[in-house]
């Protein structure tokens, strides 16, 4: 079976459905007028996406832990195909809220299970560079998919966009049925099992560290256009090249990632990763002060942040391989939940200061997934001892 194939069609597949994401903060303005609702009701789309990844993803991860995991590849891009033709459907404020809601779920479903089955496909070794090339799809999303779909709702309208995202899906399910092969689920779907996993501080704390590294990467980067512009002075054309340098290192952080796991080791790399962002976030304040200074650290920032992602979800994958779909599914609400939080944080720090001190709040939540991630490590190495001891 020529795994690679199959890895990099579920990596387009994520690009796509990672585009329908992010897209709408791109179309946000049209969608606000063509509904008569204010852009602040239109932004809460966001937050309608996040909660149907936070809340309904575990659930039916849980519900169809032991499907077939090419079936559950299918259904689920078929669930995210309906979910974008609702989108293009809706006349209504509250049925494109439905759709987002429909498209999450599909999403968060689609991911865990898509980077599940590229770690179980990937020879020995190659676990780590299988699903930093899949979480590759979500961060050339950031280069290509927003501009691009920007770019045609401009041109036709935003329901187009979601109309050509629902007919793209259709090539991309005859291409899971053709190339993805078999994987019969290896998930203990007992409730037992998957109260156990919540148990597991190993987990837990695997899990704080994703929620408090992404808390720090978004406390900064959902406020980093006036954060350019009033530290940096960069104008509106000199911040969207700012963006397209962030989306160009997410791509190359990502591969780093997924390359290095393999190659040099779980744990060394998120420590490099983590300790890379801190000190960019810390420095960002400074740096940014000068144009030059600015591109430079908004490329180690994004490049360590992405770096860190397949690193993570290996990492989740590796503590719990008959539980991943759940492990993964869970992490993916954190993720979510840390979003959430950190857009509510970097508000309220640049309502109490300024967005100068955003940089150094976003390394302090940084550190603390550091010592998350120490404290996560320390239990699976004391674990790993005593099963050596035991089987002395």
């Amino acid at each position: 079976m020529n795994y690679r194939a199959a890895v990099y069609l579920l990596a387009l597949s994520v690009f796509v459905m990672a585009t329908s994401e992010l897209v709408v903060a791109g179309i946000l303005t049209m969608i606000a007028g063509d509904l008569q609702v204010s852009v602040g009701t239109a932004g809460q789309l966001v937050t309608v996406y996040a909660a149907g990844i936070a809340l309904g993803s575990p659930v039916l991860l849980s519900a169809t832990a032991r499907m077939e995991r090419r079936r559950l590849l299918l259904l689920s891009c078929l669930l995210f195909a309906v979910g974008n033709g609702l989108a293009f459907a809706s006349f209504h404020y509250a049925m494109l809220a439905a759709s987002r809601v429909v498209q999450a779920v599909a999403v968060g479903v689609f991911t865990a299970v898509a980077l599940a089955a590229g770690a179980e496909m990937a020879a020995p070794g190659k676990q780590g560079s299988a699903i930093g090339i899949i979480l590759t799809g979500a961060s050339a999303a950031l280069v290509l998919g927003v501009p691009l779909g920007t770019l045609i709702g401009e041109q036709f309208g935003w329901r187009f966009v979601f109309l050509l995202i629902s007919v793209l899906s259709i090539p991309l399910l005859i291409g899971i049925a053709a190339i993805v092969p078999r994987i019969e689920s290896k998930e203990i779907a007992s409730l037992k099992a998957q109260v156990a996993v919540l148990r597991d501080r190993r987990i837990v704390s695997a899990l704080l560290t994703t929620l408090f590294w992404v808390m720090g990467c978004q406390i900064v980067f959902a406020y980093i256009s006036p954060f350019l512009e009033q530290v940096a002075g960069l104008t509106v054309s000199e911040i969207s090249a700012a963006l397209f340098v962030c989306g160009v290192f997410a791509v190359v952080g990502s591969r780093i990632g997924g390359y290095g796991a393999d190659r040099w080791g779980v744990f060394r790399l998120l420590m490099i990763s983590l300790a890379l962002h801190a000190a960019a976030l810390l420095l960002l304040p400074w740096a940014a002060t000068v144009r030059i200074g600015a591109f430079a650290i908004l490329a180690v920032w994004i490049g360590s942040a992405y770096m860190t992602t397949p690193v993570q979800q290996y990492y989740l994958v590796s503590l719990a391989p008959n539980m991943s779909g759940l492990t993964l599914g869970l992490n993916n609400s954190v993720l979510q939940l840390g979003i959430a939080v950190a857009a509510g944080v970097g508000g309220w720090v640049v309502n109490a200061s300024s967005v100068n001190h955003l940089g150094w709040v976003g390394a302090l939540s940084v550190a603390i997934s550091m010592l998350a991630a120490l404290y996560s490590f320390s239990l699976r190495n004391a674990q790993r001892k005593e099963q050596r001891q035991a089987e002395a």
